[in-house]
């Protein structure tokens, strides 16, 4: 027995269109937004750092720090540009990547740090924009950026306050972000 349906299967296929449309693109995103800037105000507008009202950078995207008074950052094969954001792409046995690891150590060590502390300056990461050093590294930094003993221990203070733990307390190593501890040296005037 044919049974006589008022709407037809289009009419209804389409209403489930703009009802799922309007649902998934427009509800779930608003409700997912709005609970993460509840719970996670910072993290959810991007991290960001400002000065004098402008925003300078953010704490997830490694920036290139150029001076001398401040803490270098991972190189980024990819420029620190969000956009191409890659890895070098190079393996190890790559002559390029060699030569460009070997003038990485030899401009370390005429800086004063040591490349065995701070590996990870000598390596791009994998997006090119990790804002993470081990610290280690920073610490090894700071004994360099600081020009005299007081300042060292200030610098060092800095560095305890921006620790980021392991994840879950055992996975990784204790890290430091570049990006914060800048920030805080020229907030500071701290850089030399």
């Amino acid at each position: 027995m044919k049974v006589n349906h008022p709407v037809s299967d289009w009419q209804i296929g389409i209403r489930f269109i703009f009802v799922s449309l309007a649902i998934l693109a427009g509800l779930y995103p608003l409700l997912v937004t709005g609970f993460a800037i509840l719970i996670f105000p910072i993290e959810a507008k991007g991290s960001l750092l400002e000065k004098n009202g402008n925003i300078v950078g953010s704490r997830l995207f490694a920036q290139n720090f150029s001076s001398s008074g401040l803490f270098k950052a991972r190189p980024s094969a990819g420029d620190y540009n969000g956009l191409p954001s890659a890895a070098s792409q190079s393996f190890r046995t790559s002559l390029d990547w060699r030569s460009k690891v070997e003038e990485r150590k030899v401009n370390l060590m005429k800086s004063g740090i040591d490349p065995i502390l701070c590996e990870e300056l000598l390596y791009s990461s994998g997006s090119g924009l990790d804002p993470h050093i081990t610290l280690e590294c920073a610490r090894e930094q700071a004994r360099v950026l600081g020009v005299s003993k007081d300042k060292v221990d200030q610098i060092q203070m800095l560095i305890n306050n921006h620790i980021e733990e392991k994840k879950w307390h055992s996975f990784g190593r204790t890290i430091v972000n570049v990006n914060s501890l800048n920030f805080e040296l020229l907030k500071g005037g701290y850089e030399r």
